[in-house]
This record gives C-alpha cells, sequence and structure tokens, in this order.
C-alpha cells in the first residue's frame, strides 16, 4: 500500500514522495542536469543514513518512478531494504532501523512527536551548538506479533544553539548520528540541486498524499548552510557524583590532623588525592601516633567527574568502613652475650728503630751522668788544695 510499510522476513519496504514546484504551472518538466544530482542525491542520502544507523547489518535499494501532476514535478521513490541479520521480531530489534525509521529520521515521511535531521538542519541554520541535554521519556508498552508486551523508554536530546536567544529543538539521538556525517549532509545538499539550479522554486515531501514538510527556496539556503558548517554533537556532562566503596591505601605519611585532603593509592596503581574533611581519619589517626604507608581503608566515597576532559575527578570520603593498619617492622631484641673470657692480646714487639733510639738515650743519660761526677771529683780536689796551702 503507497506510503506504509511492508515487512517481510529478510527486511522492509517503505515509499515516499518529493514534489518539486515550479513558477510555471503549465511547464512540468525539470532539467535532467538538476534532476540528476537530486536523484542520486536521494539515493546517496537513503544509503548512507542506513550506512550510519545500521552498519553492515542491513543494506537498501532506492528505487523511482516518476509522476506528472499539475504545477509540479513527483517523483515516488520507493526503498527496498534487506536485513542480513535473521530476527524473530523485526519491529522490536533494537539493532536495526527499518526502511521507516530510517526515512523517519531523515524526514521525507512523518515522525511521532521529535524533530528529524531535515527539521534540525532547518531550524540551526549557521549556528553553532551551544548545550545538549539527553532527555528520557515515560515508557511505552508495544506488544509483538505473539501478544507479548514490552515497555522501552524513549530518548530524545534537547539541543540549545548559541546565539538563538535560547531556542531549543527536540530530536532523536539517531539525528545526531546522521547530523554528524559529512556524507549525509553532501547527500543532502544534492537533493536541492533542483532549486539551487533555478529549476524549482520549492520542494514538498509527501505520504499517503498527505504533506509532510515544506520546504522553500530560503529555507534550503539554511540548510545548506548548515550542511556547510557541521558541529560535533556532544552532550553536555552533568557532574553527578557516583557514590563507590573503594579500598584505599596511604600513599605518603601524615602528621598533621589538620591536612584536610590525604593522598591514597586507589585500587593499588592510581594516586588520588581525597577529601577527608567529613571523617574522623586526621583525629583516630593522630590517636595512633600518625597515618602510615599502606595504612587501609575501606570507605564508601563520592566521586565527581572533571568538569573539562584536562581536570581530574574530585574524591571525597564519606564513611569509614573498615582500617587496617599497615605492618610495622618493630626494633628486634638482642640476645644477651654469653659469659666468655677475653683472650689476653699480646703485645706486639717494639719495632728496631724504638730499640735503637732508647739505647741511644739510655748511653747519652750515663755519659751525662759520668761527666757530672768528674766535675764533681775535681771541684772536690781544687777545694782540698786550697786548704793545705
Amino acid at each position: 500500500m503507497p506510503g506504509s510499510e511492508v515487512l517481510d522476513a529478510d527486511g522492509s519496504r517503505q515509499t515516499f514522495h518529493v514534489t518539486y514546484y515550479g513558477d510555471n504551472p503549465d511547464d512540468h518538466s525539470l532539467d535532467v542536469e538538476a534532476l540528476a544530482p537530486a536523484l542520486l542525491g536521494f539515493d546517496r542520502l537513503v544509503r548512507e543514513s542506513n550506512a550510519v544507523l545500521n552498519g553492515d547489518r542491513a543494506r537498501v535499494r532506492v528505487l523511482v518512478t516518476s509522476d506528472f501532476e499539475h504545477k509540479c514535478f513527483n517523483i515516488n521513490f520507493e526503498v527496498v531494504q534487506q536485513v542480513f541479520e535473521k530476527v524473530k521480531t523485526f519491529f522490536q530489534d533494537d539493532r536495526v532501523k527499518t526502511a521507516k525509521d530510517v526515512l523517519q529520521t531523515i524526514g521525507v515521511i512523518r515522525s511521532a512527536g521529535v524533530g528529524s535531521l531535515l527539521d534540525y538542519l532547518k531550524w540551526k541554520k549557521g549556528n553553532k551548538v551551544e548545550k545538549v541535554e539527553k532527555v528520557e521519556k515515560e515508557a511505552t508498552p508495544v506488544e509483538d506479533a505473539s501478544g507479548n508486551s514490552t515497555t522501552t523508554p524513549s530518548q530524545h536530546v534537547t539541543i540549545q544553539i548559541i546565539g538563538g536567544e535560547g531556542n531549543t529543538i527536540n530530536i532523536h539521538p539517531d539525528v545526531i548520528k546522521l547530523a554528524e556525517s559529512s556524507r549525509v549532509l553532501d547527500a543532502v545538499k544534492e537533493t536541492f540541486t533542483p532549486i539551487e539550479m533555478n529549476e524549482a522554486n520549492r520542494v514538498e515531501f509527501r505520504e499517503n498524499d498527505q504533506p509532510v514538510m515544506l520546504i522553500e527556496k530560503s529555507d534550503v539556503r539554511e540548510i545548506v548552510l548548515a550542511a556547510d558548517t557541521p558541529d560535533a554533537v556532544k552532550e553536555s556532562k552533568t557532574e553527578v557524583p557516583a557514590n563507590i566503596v573503594a579500598t584505599l591505601y596511604v600513599y605518603s605519611p601524615v602528621f598533621d590532623e589538620r591536612a584536610k585532603r590525604w593522598r591514597f593509592l586507589y585500587n593499588r596503581d592510581k594516586h588520588i588525592y581525597a577529601d577527608i574533611s567529613g571523617t574522623s581519619i586526621g583525629a583516630d589517626a593522630m590517636k595512633r601516633g600518625g597515618s602510615f604507608v599502606n595504612d587501609r581503608y575501606r570507605v564508601r566515597m563520592e566521586v565527581t567527574p572533571p568538569a573539562t576532559d584536562d581536570k581530574e575527578a574530585h574524591y571525597k570520603i564519606i564513611e569509614v568502613l573498615e582500617f587496617t593498619p599497615a605492618p610495622q617492622q618493630g626494633n628486634l631484641a638482642l640476645p644477651a652475650p654469653r659469659n666468655v673470657k677475653e683472650p689476653r692480646i699480646a703485645k706486639a714487639p717494639p719495632k728496631k728503630a724504638s730499640v735503637k733510639k732508647a739505647k741511644a738515650k739510655k748511653a747519652k743519660a750515663k755519659k751525662a751522668q759520668v761527666k757530672k761526677a768528674q766535675v764533681k771529683k775535681a771541684k772536690a780536689k781544687k777545694v782540698k788544695k786550697q786548704t793545705i796551702t
């Protein structure tokens, strides 16, 4: 049935319709030079989008039949998808996007609730993305072919652009994947070749003969500008602390109770500084005489991710669950000495030079003594002689 999705065991088929409107209501022709790039552009757009969303799990072919209507040139496309990975319930396979899913993400057929790639490019224009936030909607129950009901939460992201006065758009995360693919964006621009070559002034996408989106010439300029200036759309990091239980080892001794941050070894291979101000770790350590290397703490710890990639996470100990002191090597008692008599140490014989010197000194002293005796004897003899005279 036109405009509806048909599924078989191996894949799906989905139609969509593109209408180019010109200024002349009586002219139902379109220059081949403008039409050919557009046809190839739609082919590339669908193929590249399928490759981004499904990888090598599914392949698509794009078929086309033309139709002429009053005041327009209408093209009917049919996308045939072949799935290489057989699944029992094709609808509920999270890994494979059906042909309908791919076309809804692009925006050539109607999607429910969130914007498509074409919506995003038209809204973004040439502006830079300022903020991206992920939002999870309430789960919606879905029944499979057997009547079993499963509940899967749906997700979308909210994007805000710089200079957009707070304007935001809600899109599916798959749209971001397509918006970051240069091949997809190049194909988008090719689909608007008839308008850029002034062969048409607007293009309309239809499903079940009902309009899905009308893109004017002014919109085409904005979409092409957005495609020429793609952003690497990244989700904003939310600084939500995580509470974990961890084992820490003191990396360096601490003897100051006022220290707010201690250095620990985390997982035995990472050095971190942790805030201990909310615990009695410091006071308890001082009671034990200080903190020592390899003191072990089993703790409940709050870890806050870094605000930027070049920063470090913040660690704060909330509660000490267990403490084990590091093994200390005490002073070993020495054995008492045995009662053993000390051996006599023989005096070394004097050296020859010392003996010779001693003899010379002794001889000199004897000679002086003899000379003194002689002088004394001479004096006595002289006194005696004077007395006789």
